[in-house]
């Protein structure tokens, strides 16, 4: 038997017709057009990042694009994976499926949430601000956090950045993730 094989002349027209169900190519599936999109959303961000920041920030920014983007790919694989299960099933889908495939789903938003909080730093910027400390955690209980006289709370980005309760400090801050890049003490 000799196998038919499928030629257009117009090859855009075939890559842009995505919602036709016959013989779909891998570009063609939802969600690998879902999964480019999250690729190409980490390498443009990534861009702006390198194009329009210093190497102090850029490095902050794109740890936290690369890796929410990372783990938004992986559960992107893990739903598939779930649901190409629950398929070859004789059962069908149950109430612990879905309520999984819905756990999923929540969880996924966290990463999702973040990644827009680090995209809205890379398009603002790093922030001056001169603070006063109120109050610091402690490291061993889970992370080095600032309290400042103005009630908010910030995250300190690297060991270099030392900062002590009761001082004055200009920080240079991205608003959005609450992390601190530099401190400097004011008199």
């Amino acid at each position: 038997m000799k196998k038919h094989t499928r030629f257009t002349s117009f090859p855009l027209i075939s890559v842009l017709d995505l919602f036709s169900t016959e013989d779909r190519v891998w570009y063609k599936k939802k969600r690998n057009i879902f999964r480019i999109a999250i690729v190409l959303m980490c390498l443009v961000g990534m861009l702006v990042t390198f194009l329009k920041y210093t190497s102090g920030e850029r490095e902050y920014l794109w740890i936290s694009t690369a890796g929410y983007c990372g783990v938004l790919l992986v559960f992107s694989y893990i739903f598939t994976y779930v649901v190409s299960r629950m398929r070859l099933r004789k059962l069908g889908m149950t109430k612990m499926d879905s309520m999984f495939l819905i756990f999923l789903v929540l969880l996924s938003l966290f990463p999702l949430i973040m990644l827009g909080k680090v995209t809205a730093d890379i398009a603002q910027g790093p922030i001056d601000r001169v603070v006063k400390i109120v109050d610091m955690w402690d490291p061993k209980r889970g992370g080095d956090r600032v309290s400042t006289s103005e009630g908010k709370e910030y995250e300190i980005a690297s060991r270099e950045v030392v900062i002590r309760v009761g001082h004055t400090y200009r920080i240079k801050v991205l608003e959005h993730s609450k992390l601190i890049l530099e401190a400097e003490e004011q008199r």
